[in-house]
């Protein structure tokens, strides 16, 4: 993958000063150039020169000079123009990437969605899928996860969750017949953003279902490789360059079979000091699954919330090193603003909401490049066999 050019240094949609802002933001993000290219990791020059070989038509601003306006859709769909043109290339087959902590707030969802977007801004293409009923992710995505349908009260539909990745399977009597993938996805940021599978409370019938259906630890596992090696329109997810998962803290039964059917597992560590019982956790379930099948992910721990001007945390990192030094990510989430808010709101992905924090967003891209590194080494050199077939 190339670094092309440095960061553009346009203007680009300052930090809200009031609630009422902040969610105006949200439902109609518009973009200057300088933002764009902050995003895309170019200069100015480069989206200019870009949007004028796409003859992509934008919308103008009404003040000044009536700037350039670009939406979410825009910015993903330059990204995968660059990646067309050969600008930017990834040449890995399909990875699975499972994104789990057995502690919460860790910045588990926060990671999840900041990876599937700034991969997505790197022209990949993303699938990310909500396997929480609570369905945060599904929430900083956009959707109402208890929106539900009433012929007296009209709604929105776009937001709404009909389907789940529970959807997907045939499992009786609980999960009698599939739905179609192209009916379940969701398309938060248009054709070339990260695509999204939601959760809702109804997903807890996948959980119920795996727990009576015949070879239940490879479920997950064999639909994913129906979907890749014998795609049909039903199933086909031979399109995405990577398949992201948004695991709950809790132990359950899809939690085990999505790590067992996934390649890498990125476990966000808050630096605190519980934040080793939640390693040994994820340690000694992944040590029962490589003794009883064979098989386990590859594991990368992120440290999150990182302050080095706090001795306590200074201290936790320190003994993270020692004992865990070989799955250490080099690259760290530092404390900020941005990234406790998305924390707690999860309303929309840092960085869509502020692509120029001089924080959150550096400390994400670097993020985001090692996990591809990390994911392309896996893929090319370390591959475990795949059971169950």
């Amino acid at each position: 993958m190339t670094n092309e050019t440095e960061l553009g240094s346009g203007s680009g949609r300052t930090q809200p000063n009031d609630d009422d802002h902040f969610f105006e933001l949200i439902e109609q993000p518009k973009y200057l150039i300088g933002s764009v290219a902050k995003m895309l990791r170019v200069n100015d020059h480069v989206v200019r020169d870009t949007i004028a070989l796409m003859g992509l038509e934008l919308e103008r601003g009404d003040t000044g000079r009536k700037p350039r306006l670009f939406t979410t859709d825009n910015v993903f769909d330059i990204a995968d123009f660059r990646r067309r043109r050969g600008l930017l290339s990834w040449d890995s087959p399909t990875a699975t990437v499972v994104v789990y902590s057995a502690k919460g707030g860790v910045g588990k969802t926060t990671l999840a969605a900041e990876l599937a977007v700034q991969w997505s801004f790197r022209g990949l293409k993303v699938l990310a899928i909500d396997l929480d009923t609570q369905g945060n992710l599904t929430q900083m995505m956009g959707y109402d996860p208890e929106l539900e349908r009433d012929s007296d009260t009209p709604i929105d539909s776009t937001h709404l969750v009909e389907y789940n990745f529970g959807s997907l399977f045939t499992i009786p009597p609980i999960l009698p017949a599939p739905v179609p993938l192209p009916d379940v996805i969701k398309k938060p940021y248009g054709e070339n953003g990260p695509h999204l599978i939601p959760a809702d409370v109804t997903l807890a019938n996948l959980e119920d279902a795996l727990l009576n259906a015949q070879v239940r630890d490879f479920q997950v596992l064999r639909l994913l490789q129906r979907g890749l090696t014998k795609p049909v329109p039903q199933l086909d997810l031979s399109g995405y360059d990577i398949i992201l998962f948004d695991a709950p803290p809790s132990t359950s039964m899809l939690t085990n079979t999505t790590l067992l059917a996934s390649d890498l597992c990125i476990s966000p560590v808050a630096l605190d000091a519980l934040s080793f019982k939640g390693l040994s956790i994820l340690g000694g379930r992944l040590i029962n699954m490589r003794e009883q099948v064979g098989r386990s992910p590859s594991v990368v721990a992120v440290p999150t919330f990182y302050r080095d001007n706090r001795r306590r945390v200074t201290k936790v990192m320190d003994r993270l090193k020692e004992h865990y030094g070989k799955i250490l990510s080099t690259g760290m989430i530092r404390e900020s603003e941005e990234f406790k808010r998305s924390s707690i709101e999860r309303e929309i992905p840092i960085s869509l909401a502020y692509p120029g924090s001089k924080v959150a967003i550096p400390d994400l891209q670097a993020i985001s490049d090692e996990m591809l590194t990390i994911i392309k080494n896996i893929m090319e050199n370390h591959r475990a066999p795949r059971g169950g077939e």
